[in-house]
Parts: structure tokens; sequence; C-alpha cells
């Protein structure tokens, strides 16, 4: 009988199989990464704060490409040289550009630290050790955590407000910060607030700021206490944090918005203000607002800017903006769209026309809470920002 001919080789499709998805993943981060504008939108907010972790995805699409090519399956190792292509993009533009942008900073940014944190955020919970009962408005008791600083004979304090859409987030939220700031001499009042569900409903707004203000209050009274010169106390928050920052620092020793406490007010000696909203008519109505921020706003102020006018100016930094004003920083991520940089341009165009001291960052691929990331290179250039700001005007 003859022989039958040699039956040709199966080429499998696990390979073509594990090409196309490397191919599909790499394109989704791009697409995120480079034109996705959701506000706070999961993926995009991981893969902006975190974009270094992109490259693990190149790593796994080199391989296949390698046996792609060394089995000569060419449709494969072009889904694969894409993949490789658009997720080393993805990974490396935004830390290229940031590193061109701390370079002409003067500062350092390194691929160590990034390293060093890839695995940890910056989180954290309420500290029961550091805790003291600050006030209690109406009832209601509001602690506050007290980090030690590293030079107890500095006298520099820093009032730190934490961030949340004012209806969420704890004190001691960010102890990365807190870790800095004490590490740069400063005594951190890490505190908490009357939110959205500790009020009756359209009252946060007004709780928020007096409690911040009586904060405020209760440093200047305790201040020989704590080692603490009443007049280099500076305010820091992120996000409704930063909002409040402004608030407090910007309304204190006028009538609006009387501390919660039955102290005597303090002084704020300088600002720093990470993506907080500043005007916000503007950003309700504007074209730059979001459903989701206009939502947050109408929690907190009891309608929406059409229906409670007078509060939304009432409640906007803008609208307490005057020469004399405290030195400010404003640190901003330019892919944020919860609170676009829009609001951080206008607070830097308002400062300059009133002649207030201020530095404004705006970071190039950062998303809102993008410092949640201690080691990426958007955090580690803000955090020379701000060491350089505070060592002027702290």
């Amino acid at each position: 009988m003859p022989e039958e001919p040699p039956k040709p080789a199966r080429r499998g499709w696990l390979l073509p199989a594990l090409a196309a998805l490397l191919l599909l993943l790499a394109l989704a981060a791009a697409w995120l990464l480079f034109f996705d504008r959701q506000p706070s939108f999961l993926p995009a907010l991981v893969l902006r704060t975190f974009p270094l972790h992109v490259l693990a995805l190149s790593l796994l699409a080199v391989v296949v490409l390698l046996l792609a090519l060394r089995k000569r399956r060419w449709r494969t190792t072009i889904a694969a040289a894409v993949a490789v292509a658009l997720s080393a993009a993805t990974g490396l533009v935004p830390t290229i550009i940031t590193r061109e942008q701390a370079s002409r900073a003067g500062a350092e940014v390194s691929l160590g630290t990034y390293l060093a944190n890839a695995a940890h955020l910056n989180l954290g919970s309420p500290e029961q050790g550091r805790t003291v009962r600050y006030a209690s408005p109406g009832g209601h008791g509001l602690d506050l955590d007290v980090w030690p600083s590293a030079d107890p004979g500095s006298g520099k304090a820093m009032l730190l407000i934490h961030g949340g859409g004012w209806a969420s987030g704890n004190r001691s939220m960010t102890p990365e910060w807190n870790r800095l700031l004490t590490g740069l001499g400063y005594t951190v009042f890490d505190i908490e607030y009357r939110m959205v569900r500790d009020t009756p409903p359209g009252t946060a707004w007004q709780a928020t700021v007096a409690d911040s203000r009586c904060a405020l209050a209760w440093i200047t009274a305790h201040a020989a206490e704590y080692r603490v010169d009443p007049n280099r106390i500076s305010v820091m928050g992120q996000s409704a944090g930063g909002h409040l920052s402004l608030m407090t620092a910007y309304t204190a020793g006028t009538d609006a918005f009387r501390p919660s406490c039955d102290l005597p007010d303090g002084k704020i000696k300088s600002v720093v203000d990470f993506y907080g909203p500043y005007d916000l008519p503007a950003f309700a109505t504007g074209p730059d607002g979001t459903d989701t921020g206009r939502a947050i706003l109408n929690d907190v102020l009891g309608g929406s800017a059409q229906q409670q006018p007078d509060r939304y100016r009432a409640f906007s930094p803008s609208s307490y903006l005057r020469g004399g004003l405290p030195p400010t920083l404003i640190v901003q991520g330019e892919r944020d769209f919860l609170m676009p940089q829009s609001q951080a341009r206008m607070l830097d165009e308002g400062l300059t026309k009133a002649g207030v001291p201020h530095q404004a960052l705006f970071l190039p691929y950062a998303d809102h809470g993008f410092d949640a990331n201690w080691g990426s290179y958007q955090t580690q250039l803000a955090r020379s920002a701000v060491t350089r700001f505070l060592a002027e005007h702290g």
C-alpha cells in the first residue's frame, strides 16, 4: 500500500489567542490613558496612578512576540509587536514627560522610589494613639490626630484636612504626607469634620468650614502645649480638603463661617491646595462640569447652582479672593476630570491679579488622587514642590 502523505503540523490556537488578548489589553490601556475623560472611572484612575505597572503587560507581549517569531507565526507576531509598542508607550510617555518637567524644575525623581512604593498606597485610618477630641458642635464629637514634629523646636504646624467629597474620608487618611511633613519640622494636626451624613440636609457646607475654622482656633489655643508658634500654622488638603484649606485660610479673620467652637480665631501662614474646587458656580454650570461633580455639590449644598446660587457663591473660595491672602501652592493633575484643571487655572489667575504670592504645579497625565501612589513620578514632583514651597512660606 502506498504511504499516506504526512499530515500538516497543527499550528495551535493558544499563542495567537494570547497575542490577541494582550493587544486588546494594550488598546484598552492606551484608550484609558490618552482619550478617556470619565470622572473617577476606576480603571483609568488606577492606570494614571500606576502607569509604569503597564510595563508588565509589555514584558508579557515581548515573550509572545519572541515565541511567534520563532514559530514564524506572522499575524501573531504583528499583534504581539503592536501590543508591545502600545503598552510601552502607555507606561513610558507619562513618566518621560513628568521626568522632563521635574528636570526643568530642578527636582529629582527616581525609578527606585517608584518601585519601592509599587505595592503601597498612601491611604490610612485614624490612629487612636494620636487622637485628641477638639470639639463637640451640637454634641457631635470631632477628633484630630496629632503627628509630632521631628524637630519640636521649629514651632511649625500643619492643619491637614482630608478629602472625600465632603461625604467620606477620615483623619490620617494620607499618612505619607504626614510623615513627610513631620520630617520637615511640622507638627501635623490631621482633623475630621462634620460631613453630609453628619448634618441635616443642605447644611454640610456650613458645618465643614466652621469645623475646619474651629480646628484652627483649637490649635492656636493649644499652641504652647504642642510647642507651636501660632503665627506659623499652615493648612493643606486634597480635593474637598483642598477646598476647605482654601476656605479656612481665605475666610480667617472675617465674619464668614465663624468657628463651630467658642475659641478665638486663628490665622493661616500658607496654604497647600491639592486639586480642590475654587469657583463652584463656574464648575456647576460651566463646560467642564460633570454629572458626578454636580451630584456631589447638590448633596452638600442642598440643591443645584440654579436653586441655591447664594450658597454656591458663599461656599466658593473665589468669593473671598483679595490681596493680602496667605501664600498658596496649587497642585493639579492635567488628566483630572472630576475636578478639572480649569478650576486650578482660575485660582492661579485670580491670585496673580490679586498680587498674592503663589505657585501652581500642573502635572501631566495625573488624575484625581494621584498621590495615592506615593512613589509615582507625579507624586515625587509634587513632594518636591511642597517641600520647596514650605521652606519659603511655612
